[in-house]
């Protein structure tokens, strides 16, 4: 076990200090029209800093997580109406508050963000379902983009054709000839929020990705509650008999027996990936594991861990998402997953190496970074793009560790 010192303790406070003053530089408000690719929003929002100055999906969660400590409700609760406008608006929750990516949404975590937020006030709590209803069943559902009938489980999918709708002359151009799969691989992967890694193997859209499934399971369990607060029975039984069927058919597809983990499938191939990814700890976040299957993924941790936290896969591939590289949403999801199924130890073990490794960069660089490397200890990490600093999830998944792991 690791330990905190008092000179480590001081570090922090002066860490916290610098992220509950830096929110309110990454506190943006749209334009009131379309300007500069960036479309309107309604409320203010946080993004994630460095040269992402616009609203994203998946990131927002894990700030918002951080956001909680500093932030008013109805500020934070802003923040998800933008998301249930921009459903309401295009029909999609977008990757970004960009253009350019209204073909494509991101991991989907609005139950969750919702759960954060809606404070008991059911005729907020009503709206919200609602919308998140249609989300669910006209992207995530939808068998033409992002459902397998077959498999009866879900993908990734950017429905490039949507966007290019928007802009006719880009429409025009691009109807008449073939757009390459590896293009369309590279963009569906930056759905995954993966964008980039070995674990997809270049062909992203073939895939039933363990962490997609977590979470829609997590959204049939969220709006099985949500239903049942809002007095709605028999969509209440209907999301229970959803959820129930998606864990059977994850236990089908996606479990393996003989490696104690998860792995997606490859519905092409019509077999598992063995690609170890810290992907498989989802369905402990999502609480979809059994009591048996969480002690075999649990016995993985050895393979991941090192000593400033988790690193993304095993796999040193020079991708963002692979070995040596860990991230913070990714450290959270390991953190909390283990914790809810009563392995505490191993925990607070992961949180104090990353807690201590994010303290010790800010107090080497001043600042927080997108992501961090695991093995080495700092900041030389591999990936497509100059390393961003600022950095919106780090920031909420640190204050998030500090409040509720060690306070």
């Amino acid at each position: 076990m690791l330990y905190l010192s008092v000179n480590e303790n001081k570090n922090i406070r002066f860490t916290l200090e610098y992220i509950h003053n830096y929110w309110d530089v990454l506190i943006k408000k749209s334009p009131k029209y379309t300007q500069n690719q960036l479309f309107y929003l309604p409320n203010y929002y946080v993004v994630p800093g460095g040269v992402f100055n616009q609203l994203f999906y998946w990131d927002s969660y894990f700030i918002i997580l951080g956001l909680k400590n500093s932030k008013s409700n109805a500020f934070i609760k802003g923040i998800v109406e933008n998301f249930l406008y921009e459903m309401k608006t295009f029909g999609i929750i977008p990757n970004s508050s960009e253009i350019a990516h209204l073909s494509r949404s991101q991991p989907p975590f609005l139950t969750s963000m919702i759960e954060e937020v809606w404070n008991n006030d059911k005729t907020w709590l009503k709206k919200a379902y609602e919308i998140t209803k249609i989300e669910y069943k006209q992207v995530w559902m939808n068998p033409k983009t992002h459902y397998n009938e077959d498999i009866g489980l879900n993908k990734y999918c950017d429905d490039l054709e949507k966007m290019l709708k928007i802009n006719n002359e880009a429409y025009l151009h691009y109807n008449d000839i073939n757009i390459p799969d590896e293009f369309l691989n590279e963009r569906t992967e930056a759905e995954s929020g993966w964008d980039y890694t070995a674990r997809f193997n270049n062909k992203c859209k073939d895939f039933i990705p363990v962490d997609l499934n977590s979470l829609l399971y997590k959204y049939e369990v969220d709006l099985y509650e949500f239903s049942k607060v809002l007095n709605l029975n028999s969509d209440a039984i209907n999301w229970k008999q959803k959820a129930l069927k998606r864990k059977k058919l994850m236990d089908k597809y996606l479990w393996n027996n003989d490696y104690g983990v998860y792995f997606d499938f490859n519905y092409i191939d019509n077999k598992q990936n063995l690609y170890y990814s810290l992907a498989t700890f989802y369905p402990l976040w999502a609480g979809i594991a059994s009591s048996y299957q969480s002690n075999r993924i649990a016995k993985s941790i050895p393979l991941f861990l090192h000593k400033g936290g988790m690193v993304t896969s095993l796999t040193k591939s020079g991708h963002q998402w692979d070995y040596p590289n860990g991230w913070a949403p990714l450290q959270w999801i390991v953190i909390k997953g283990l914790k809810n199924y009563g392995f505490e130890k191993e925990s607070i073990e992961i949180a104090l190496r990353w807690i201590h490794l994010c303290t010790e960069m800010f107090i080497k660089h001043g600042k927080l970074y997108e992501k961090y490397n695991v093995v080495d200890l700092n900041i030389e990490t591999s990936g497509r793009y100059k390393l961003q600093d600022g950095f919106g999830w780090t920031n909420g998944v640190y204050e998030k560790i500090i409040s509720d792991i060690f306070i």
